[in-house]
């Protein structure tokens, strides 16, 4: 099944507010609204619809925060109907391979709360390294893009 990422037009938002993970999940990723919301609120954030063929499967949001110049994956979630189907990974490395395009985009940050550990596995798994910086309560992940352009 082939994941593309599409940028987020008023239908797309509509399918994205449908998309929820486990209630488990909850904690560890703020709601898709939400999201789209923090997008909607200034011009940093660019929020993405994920699908597995014609069906949306998930969220991604990603940013050069103004703060630290870094960018920053802000969010990913996969609906907990699709997760455990690789959409999770294959979404990621797309992602990835979007920002490795864009100009000055030599790494990419993320924050991960220290509970969600399938999401650690994930990025560990994909090249991303704990930095030992905790920013919120979270654990801070750096993955080198050199490796992915």
């Amino acid at each position: 099944m082939t994941i593309t990422l599409r940028p987020l037009d008023d239908a797309e938002r509509a399918r994205m507010l449908e998309l929820q993970v486990a209630p488990a999940q909850q904690d560890f990723v703020a709601s898709n609204q939400d999201s789209i919301e923090e997008a909607d609120d200034g011009d940093d954030c660019v929020p993405l619809a994920i699908y597995a063929g014609d069906e949306p499967v998930g969220f991604a949001m990603y940013a050069l925060d103004p703060d630290d110049g870094n960018h920053w994956i802000y969010r990913l979630m996969i609906d907990q109907r699709f997760q455990r189907r690789g959409h999770g990974r294959t979404a990621l490395l797309e992602l990835l391979k979007l920002m490795s395009r864009l100009p000055g985009c030599s790494h990419v940050t993320l924050g991960v709360v220290p509970q969600n550990e399938a999401a650690m596995a994930l990025y560990r798994s994909t090249g991303f390294r704990a930095t030992g910086e905790i920013i919120g309560g979270e654990v801070v992940f750096r993955h080198d893009l050199s490796a992915t352009r």
